[in-house]
């Protein structure tokens, strides 16, 4: 049979074996999060909007009267 303090220190090593099995995945995740991201464009991710043309009231008119 097992003493108590056995079975604890048991428990302890299958909890930093979890511990370092759950870090090594952590960092392939956010290893391979990086890379995809770093494979991104920026322009891609960041696209510039077209300026909106200002209109002048005469403008306007003109465009009415005359079509575009």
């Amino acid at each position: 049979m097992m003493s108590k303090t056995e079975r604890n220190l048991q428990a302890l090593k299958w909890l930093e074996k979890e511990k370092t099995r759950d870090n090594l995945e952590i960092k392939s995740v956010k290893d391979k999060l990086i890379n995809e991201i770093k494979g991104l464009n920026k322009d891609d991710l960041f696209k510039k909007e077209e300026p909106i043309k200002k209109v002048t009231i005469w403008q306007k008119i003109r465009q009415m009267i005359w079509g575009s």
